[in-house]
């Protein structure tokens, strides 16, 4: 035993930590790109995610390092289109942003451009708390051990009955307590990681209170309500305590199912549903193992009655818990090879190997100690043991289920917009040119000409250069096409990545000409 819990602690260090922040909304796009050169500050800048997502803080860094906060936000479906303040100057800027995804979890970026001219790297914005993190993945584990341990256990204590029930009501408790405790700790935990505190602001005021926002304030709601339905139980009389004990599994389940990136994965007809049978089936496998645990010291009938009952109820539990298992791993994965390839997929293969072989020690105690148990002690004492074991391994299933807290499912990895996109401004002209992708290979580039006016430059012809000196490429030259409205499109290419010179020749009529050139950056 010990062994086994030493190779289990062994394997949880070694996923606990992960190297990067994890974001479970993604940002697809952005107006002026990451990396992009504009003449001017723009005085509107667009941050596009592949879902609605709800601001937090946001701020605007120049190349100072001086951070302004942006407050004139507005929403538009699943865009947030900001209005930053005017900053004087040329050099970078960083659009830091943090913002609340439809899975309750906080997620934060940067966008990074250049204003008249490319100087020194921008300023680093990002800084990952490992602290906070470690302290969200514990608050994490001791509710999930509350409602498994706490309210399943109470349940199981309701409806099939431990030989030692005092015993189990003060473990209930115990542990019911010390969840409500670290429930109500990760409301702020919550809170200082949505407005990328440290732990040291724990007593801000706004922190609790956006903390408790949104679908993880409801599951704070579902879980207390759990906890303290679960207690109560212990204490009513026999008529009343199933229907208490009842509703404290039913809340179980409500919890899981309100927030997180499983039940806000489409479809929520399915998604939601699952969650919540997954997380009731293993609240009643769990609760059940301590009061098993103590039934096996009590007389051999009620050992063996408690263990029949058991016996015949457990296979409906574990049939739901892998049908909703499976059907949320296949809605979450998407394809098999996010299990290897993908933090999420590998934080998975981890439960499911502890998960397996959870089944396998329950397989053995249902086909060869539970027949025995009626027989001696011998077979109650390894039952015992194995029980042990199993609480074992469900710890460590739960501390790698905590992980799924920074870790997005394959699902929601969008692969974000990596055009590149400038504004070239000229005496006599404006264009802003989008080249898709921004990388090396082939690629489209899309213009739009403009007065410098701001009205529409009907120009008759455009000609798009795209040179390299440094690495030995001499200039390409492709002749756009016009696409109405002051747009042209030309396909050209650039093969290999670095900073490219871009020129656009115009032909504003017959007798007039002009030339721009920017520095564009291939990835």
């Amino acid at each position: 035993m010990r062994s086994l819990a030493r190779a289990l602690l062994l394997v949880l260090l070694t996923v606990l930590i992960p190297s990067a922040a994890f974001a479970h909304a993604s940002l697809i796009g952005s107006d002026p790109a990451d990396g992009a050169l504009v003449m001017r500050a723009p005085t509107v800048v667009t941050l596009t995610f592949n879902e609605p997502v709800s601001p937090l803080t946001i701020r605007i860094v120049d190349a100072s390092g001086t951070a302004t906060a942006i407050t004139d936000i507005r929403r538009d479906g699943a865009q947030l289109v900001l209005t930053p303040p005017a900053i004087p100057g040329e050099g970078a800027r960083v659009v830091s942003w943090r913002v609340m995804s439809a899975d309750g979890h906080p997620v934060g970026g940067s966008l990074t451009f250049w204003v008249g001219r490319r100087g020194d790297a921008a300023p680093q914005t990002v800084r990952e708390d490992k602290v906070l993190r470690g302290a969200i993945w514990l608050a994490r584990i001791i509710v999930y051990l509350g409602l498994f341990v706490g309210a399943g256990g109470a349940f199981f204590a309701a409806w099939i009955g431990p030989h030692d029930a005092a015993a189990m009501r003060r473990i209930g408790v115990v542990v019911s307590i010390a969840a409500l405790l670290a429930l109500a700790l990760s409301v702020g935990l919550q809170g200082l990681d949505a407005l990328g505190l440290p732990l040291s602001s724990l007593s801000n005021g706004d922190v609790w209170v956006i903390g408790a926002r949104g679908s993880f304030g409801r599951a704070v709601g579902f879980a207390a309500a759990a906890l303290l339905l679960g207690m109560l139980s212990f204490r009513v009389s026999s008529p009343l305590r199933r229907a208490v004990a009842l509703l404290a599994l039913i809340g179980t389940g409500l919890a899981l199912a309100a927030t997180g990136h499983a039940a806000s994965a489409q479809p929520r007809y399915l998604t939601m549903p699952a969650v919540f049978l997954h997380g009731v089936s293993l609240a009643f496998w769990i609760g059940a193992l301590l009061p098993l645990a103590f039934a096996m010291r009590g007389p051999r009938e009620m050992a063996v009655n408690i263990l029949m009952r058991f016996s015949r109820a457990i296979p409906f539990a574990v049939a739901a818990l892998l049908a909703s298992g499976l059907l949320l791993a296949t809605i979450q994965l998407e394809r098999l090879d996010a299990l290897w390839t993908t933090d999420y997929g590998r934080v998975l293969a981890i439960k499911l190997t502890l998960v397996a072989a959870l089944l396998l020690l329950a397989l053995w105690n249902r086909l060869r100690l539970t027949p025995h148990i009626g027989n001696g002690g011998r077979a109650r004492r390894l039952m015992r043991r194995s029980i042990f074991a199993e609480l074992v391994l469900v710890a460590a299933i739960l501390g790698v289920v905590g992980l799924w807290r920074f870790t997005p499912p394959p699902r929601a990895l969008v692969v974000a917009n990596d055009d590149f996109f400038t504004h070239v401004h000229a005496e006599r002209a404006m264009a802003d040119v989008t080249l898709s992708p921004g990388h090396a290979g082939p690629i489209r580039i899309a213009v739009q000409l403009r007065t410098p006016d701001e009205r529409l430059l009907n120009a008759k012809g455009l000609s798009v250069t795209l040179s390299n000196p440094e690495a030995g490429i001499e200039p390409a030259t492709a002749e756009a096409q016009p696409a109405g409205e002051g747009q042209w499109r030309v396909a050209m290419a650039a093969p290999i990545p670095g900073r490219w010179t871009l020129r656009l020749d115009i032909l504003i009529s017959d007798f007039d000409s002009l030339s721009v050139e920017a520095p564009v950056l291939i990835k």
